[in-house]
């Protein structure tokens, strides 16, 4: 029962506090903000956390963000959406593969080449795609905070280096989505889903050979560990993730203008390309920790990259046929997002 009433409690916007508490400096509304990052992680200390105390300072006490890491609400991070959709929590941060099928024209973002390199770039052109093609569909009811992309990934192997196409073949190898995984599959592989948090002893134990993700999450997790090799087609990588900071449109919707005008002032394309910057600045030394952890970093060719490029089209065809099964154009929606993301800075 005490646990059922903190949730009701806690499910969204509190009433308005009386006057004489306002003038005390209670907050009139309070927000729960759940995420699956670690408390030490960059995502709470150079984003969410400053993000909530900002918020907070903006509105002049007011607006009161309450931060729970880790998912200490409880749950699994592919949760985290039925909890913001149901009013259990006001804000998430999650990735769009956490929840199958949920974000499918987000995960385009996702496919291989179809990225910037920087996450700085990458992630105005991400707000500004999603605000063209998906706002009205996949973030319908949710207030987008920010949607921003990881640093550049590529692929991380244990004992078979990756120098041609070929050596794709017989890999077993983790994805974080549907496309990323169809692409893995059009180059000879096997994708596996594994959460993160299992990806090192996953590799560790060779269930997989390696796995797919950006370079700065690599040093936190210690990955350089349990892979030596290091494979990307120079400058842009292979791929960028995307990361989610949503908020429940009702929730939203309940404060007044001003307050409002608080939340639209933290959120949008300009957020979004700060949080990337912030990425971009953990590439390095993710990349300086793999060296010297003596590993060996594969840099792709442009003729081996084009053959890449040509063999991951089913991946392509793939999230055009799905657009178009839901309704959408999807083959305009992909010539939309080449051009956006090369206006941005697509090599």
């Amino acid at each position: 029962m005490m646990m059922k009433r903190r949730h009701l409690l806690g499910a969204g916007l509190t009433l308005a506090a009386p006057a004489t508490l306002r003038a005390q400096g209670a907050p009139q509304f309070t927000f729960r903000l759940h995420s699956f990052s670690s408390p030490t992680a960059l995502d709470h200390t150079l984003h969410l956390d400053p993000w909530a105390a900002k918020v907070a300072q903006e509105s002049g006490g007011r607006i009161k963000i309450e931060v729970f890491p880790a998912m200490q609400l409880g749950g699994q991070p592919r949760d985290l959406v039925q909890q913001l959709e149901d009013g259990v929590v006001d804000i998430i941060w999650t990735v769009p593969g956490f929840t199958p099928g949920r974000f499918m024209g987000t995960e385009g973002l996702e496919l291989p080449f179809m990225n910037t390199g920087l996450s700085a770039t990458e992630s105005p052109a991400a707000m500004e795609f999603i605000g063209k093609h998906l706002a009205d569909t996949e973030y319908r009811g949710i207030k987008i905070i920010a949607v921003h992309a990881t640093d550049r990934a590529l692929v991380h192997t244990s004992r078979k280096p990756i120098r041609t196409m070929e050596d794709f073949r017989g890999l077993k190898l983790r994805v974080a989505g549907r496309f990323i995984g169809e692409a893995v599959t059009a180059l000879g592989g096997t994708p596996v889903g594994i959460p993160l948090g299992g990806v090192y002893e996953a590799t560790a134990r060779n269930q997989v050979d390696g796995f797919l993700i950006n370079w700065a999450i690599t040093q936190p997790f210690r990955l350089y560990e349990v892979a030596k090799f290091h494979s990307e087609p120079p400058g842009v990588g292979l791929f960028q993730g995307m990361i989610l900071t949503l908020m429940n449109g009702r929730s939203y919707n309940r404060l007044p203008p001003d307050l409002k005008a608080v939340i639209d002032a933290n959120s949008g394309p300009a957020l979004a390309a700060d949080r990337g910057r912030i990425w971009d600045t953990q590439t390095k030394p993710a990349v300086d920790a793999t060296i010297a952890a003596g590993n060996e970093i594969i840099s792709i060719g442009p003729e081996e990259k084009a053959r890449w490029r040509t063999a991951v089209q089913p991946a392509y065809d793939a999230w055009i046929a799905e657009m178009t099964r839901r309704g959408r154009n999807g083959r305009a929606m992909f010539e939309d997002l080449q051009a956006i993301t090369a206006k941005h800075g697509r090599a």
